[in-house]
This record gives C-alpha cells, sequence and structure tokens, in this order.
C-alpha cells in the first residue's frame, strides 16, 4: 500500500516553544516586579498542567473546536498558575501571557522537521497539517517560513472539529483527494494522533521524542500496539516502504469503513 498523504500534528511534533510556558510567564511577571523562584515556578506549572491533561482528554471535550473557547482555555490554564503563585490574574496581565505565548518568534521547528519535508515533498508525498490549535497557527507556520512545505493547514479552532473526532482525519482526507488506506498520521499523542487517526481508517505513527516520558495522563502505559518513532528522521523510509502498519486490537484495518 502506497501512502499518498503524510498529516502531521503541529504541537510538539513540528514545533517546540523556544521557551517553555512556565518560562513565558515569569518573564511577563518580571516586567511587573514580581520575583519567582524556580521552584515555585515548577510547582504552580505542575498543578496547571495536571488540569491541562486531565480537561483535554475529558470525554466530550469540544474546547478544542472554537477559537474564542481555546483562548479561554488558554486563559484558565495560566490563571491557575498565577493563582498559585499568589498573584491575581488580571485581564491586562493574561493579554501579554498569551500575545507572548503566540507570537511567531515563541516557537521553532525541531531541527528534524524541515529535512523531513524536504525529503517527503520530493517523493511526491501531500503534506497537510491536523491539530487541536487556534487559527493563529497559519500565522505562526508563515511566521517560520514553514507554509510552504504545507498543501493545507487545519487548524481545530478554524475548521470547528478536533481530535479525536473520525471527521476531523477525513476532512484531511477529503482536502488531499486520497482514501484512508492511502493517508498516515504521525504525532505525539497516542490518544489523539493515533487513535483518532485509526478510527478513521487511516494507518499511524506516534512519535516519542521522550522515550515514553511524555505519556499522558502520566499513569498510563507506553503503548505497544503501535509503530513508534523517536524522530521524524525516521518518516521517509517508513513512507518508502508503504503501509499497513501495526494497529491497536478492535480497530479496523486501513481502507476499512470506519465507525
Amino acid at each position: 500500500m502506497t501512502y499518498r498523504l503524510l498529516c502531521l500534528d503541529a504541537g510538539f511534533t513540528l514545533l517546540t516553544p523556544r521557551r517553555t510556558l512556565a518560562d513565558a510567564l515569569s518573564g511577563v511577571l518580571a516586567e511587573d516586579g514580581h520575583e519567582i523562584t524556580e521552584e515555585e515556578l515548577r510547582t504552580a506549572w505542575e498543578q496547571a498542567d495536571r488540569w491541562f491533561w486531565d480537561d483535554y482528554h475529558r470525554p466530550g471535550n469540544d474546547t478544542w473546536t472554537d477559537d474564542g473557547r481555546i483562548e479561554e482555555y488558554w486563559r484558565s490554564y495560566h490563571s491557575i498558575m498565577l493563582g498559585r503563585l499568589g498573584v491575581e490574574a488580571r485581564h491586562e496581565v493574561l493579554d501579554r501571557i498569551l500575545a507572548s505565548q503566540w507570537a511567531a518568534d515563541a516557537w521553532e521547528p525541531y531541527p528534524d522537521v524541515e529535512p523531513m519535508l524536504t525529503a517527503v515533498r520530493d517523493a511526491g508525498v501531500q503534506v497537510g497539517i491536523v491539530s487541536d490549535w487556534g487559527s493563529n497557527l497559519r500565522g505562526i507556520l508563515t511566521g517560520l517560513e514553514l507554509d510552504r512545505y504545507f498543501d493545507f493547514v487545519l487548524p481545530s479552532g478554524a475548521v470547528g472539529l478536533a481530535k479525536p473526532d473520525p471527521a476531523f482525519y477525513r476532512m484531511a482526507l477529503d482536502s488531499a483527494g486520497v482514501s484512508p488506506s492511502e493517508g498516515l498520521m504521525v504525532g505525539d499523542s497516542y490518544r489523539a494522533d493515533v487513535r483518532g487517526a485509526w478510527s478513521a481508517g487511516m494507518d499511524a505513527v506516534w512519535l516519542d521524542r521522550h522515550d515514553g516520558a511524555s505519556i499522558t495522563p502520566s499513569d498510563e502505559p507506553v503503548p505497544t500496539d503501535v509503530r513508534r518513532i523517536h524522530g521524524l528522521d525516521e518518516l521517509p523510509a517508513i513512507l518508502a516502504e508503504g503501509g499497513p502498519l501495526p494497529r491497536g486490537e478492535g480497530v479496523p484495518a486501513s481502507g476499512a469503513a470506519p465507525g
């Protein structure tokens, strides 16, 4: 089976923050004269991060299907951190934190991104992004001069669909004009990227940059029913080999009618 479409997640698959969200928050607070210790910042970040992932994986969560709800989600996230630090979560402070977080220069591609994209495009494979992100993702990609590599970019907040909804992945397939058996999804979230793509009849690869250390929720075992890579430099060879790839029990084979 030959793949004609490669779908990629954005955050922590293609893009990584130049500074952590905690560091960005620390910078804004320093401008206001708040001196925060590393230990205080770490504790506040851990509390907010637990809330983030618990809510992200909440059944029926539709936050990521709307730009306005996405922004409020991040305001809540940073308000939790500020509250833990004993700082009032004023609207103006949150505005500055979000502006710092979503500026194009706040993000950078991983070193393996552009070589992989060049190789995949040279092989004649279409490339698209399927990401739980706001509409501002497109501006970030343009600012980083990565937009030229993609045939389409589908941020969930712009299109009204989010992972792991199979309709989100079907939208990507329709954008490329390919069948499910011709599409491959790659991302860092087993639940959202892998299981979501499988539900649409696509093959999927799990990107594990941290040797299992970033599984969410943290008490879940490292998955063993999926093709696992540690860097995007492994993708061109997988695309050249074709499929089908390993798939979890009870998941229909690639190309079967999605449920």
